[in-house]
């Protein structure tokens, strides 16, 4: 009985060490290459459970992380192709095991010390569990980099599963163009990104992607309607349909 105890204890350690194993990406030279952009597999799951820091240079840690130290980073890499040079690289947290806040930095060079440059990075906002980045000009053959890690405020990990896109950059369209066809995108006022819209006008934009789809989904991300009375107020109408003879869904005003 003594025998048979002892080897279930050394049974239960070996599967214990099983689990507790680091993920084959957890260092620089043993990236995951996600090949020539853009790519994207969302069947595929990564994970940064049970990742360790990488020292990869003088200036280990990425410009924008929070915290400083990416404590459980693992890597991937791309290759631009001759066009585009833009891209949107984009993370996206999956399951029960989802990670949160995560973060991750570009890097243009080679896996030996202080041979990577960090050419850019981003983190999510706290309590998150996506995040993306637009890369712009990149180089035609050339190898980037991807390192990827979670942020905690305690000692207790947020790392866990997630999905890894190097896709192209959605494109922005102005209402005063009348509807799209596109799968997605950035839609905009007749200001454009950075002015306002001008007085007197209405516009109806039509979303039709020409794929099929169950849904689509509206992000708002900012709205700044202007007020003048309570009878001639500006609105931001939905409908849902193809045009405002379809019910309402929503409707934002100034009041």
């Amino acid at each position: 009985m003594k025998k048979s105890l002892i080897l279930l204890a050394l049974a239960l350690c070996a599967a214990l060490n099983l689990k507790a194993q680091a993920p084959s990406n957890d260092d620089c030279a043993n990236a995951v290459n996600l090949g020539i952009a853009p790519t994207c597999d969302t069947t595929v799951i990564y994970s940064n459970d049970n990742a360790t820091l990488s020292v990869i240079g003088d200036e280990n840690n990425p410009t924008c992380f929070n915290g400083g130290i990416p404590s459980r980073d693992v890597w991937f890499t791309f290759v631009c192709p001759a066009s585009p040079l833009d891209f949107r690289l984009t993370l996206t947290g999956e399951g029960l095991n989802s990670i949160v806040n995560p973060q991750f930095a570009i890097y243009r060079g080679g896996c030996d010390f202080n041979d990577l440059f960090e050419l850019d990075c981003v983190k999510a906002d706290l309590g998150e569990t996506s995040v993306f980045l637009d890369v712009m000009g990149l180089t035609p053959g050339i190898t980037y980099y991807i390192r990827v890690s979670d942020y905690s405020l305690t000692a207790t990990p947020n790392s866990g599963d997630f999905t890894f896109c190097v896709g192209e950059i959605p494109p922005v369209t102005p209402i005063t163009e009348g509807g799209s066809t596109q799968c997605s995108g950035t839609l905009v006022d007749s200001g454009g990104e950075n002015g306002d819209y001008g007085p007197n006008e209405d516009y109806v934009f039509t979303i039709c992607p020409d794929q099929q789809v169950a849904c689509i989904t509206f992000v708002l991300d900012y709205y700044n309607i202007e007020y003048s009375d309570f009878f001639d107020a500006d609105a931001l109408i939905f409908y849902n349909g193809n045009s405002t003879n379809a019910p309402v869904l929503a409707e934002l005003t100034a009041f």
